[in-house]
């Protein structure tokens, strides 16, 4: 099926009859016929084309919306990761912290144990040094109490040896 265009009513050539119609009526309606024609496929063009550039329109939308939604994807994976790798890290510094706690907790302990150790060998030593100097006292007291006598003892052997 042609499409009938606004030439074809402008250049139409009609038979003539006796009984036909007014030609001059005719004439004006093909004429208004071919101009509402040409209109509307004017109106028909400029709407075709709008709506290609729509689909266009809607193509780069579609396509803006679909890189939109990988950046949201890849920015949402991107803050996981990095949510994750901060809480990785941040577990690591706590771990760091409870073993350096639990060795300094250890080397406290063994400071302790070693001031206590220590606490008693000087305690040690000391009774040991008291028993030592109360030994020495009490023999040097003797000492003492035994020269008088030899003084008096040797007096009287001198005296006896006179």
């Amino acid at each position: 099926m042609d499409r009938l265009m606004p030439i074809d009513l402008e250049r139409a050539q009609l038979k003539k009859s006796f009984r036909g119609y007014d030609r001059i009526k005719v004439d004006a309606l093909l004429a208004r016929a071919s101009e509402s024609l040409a209109a509307l496929l004017i109106e028909n063009s400029e709407l075709r084309e709008q709506v290609d550039r729509q689909w266009r329109d809607l193509e780069r939308t579609k396509l803006e919306e679909n890189t939109l939604k990988d950046a949201l994807m890849l920015a949402q994976k991107a803050a996981d990761e990095t949510r994750a790798a901060a809480h990785k890290h941040a577990e690591a510094i706590l771990e760091e912290a409870r073993q350096a706690a639990l060795a300094e907790r250890v080397s406290c302990q063994q400071s302790v144990s070693e001031m206590r150790w220590e606490v008693e060998r000087l305690k040690a030593e000391r009774k040991h040094f008291e028993e030592d100097f109360k030994a020495l006292l009490d023999r040097y007291q003797r000492d003492i109490s035994v020269v008088p006598v030899l003084s008096v003892v040797e007096g009287t052997s001198a005296a006896v040896g006179s």
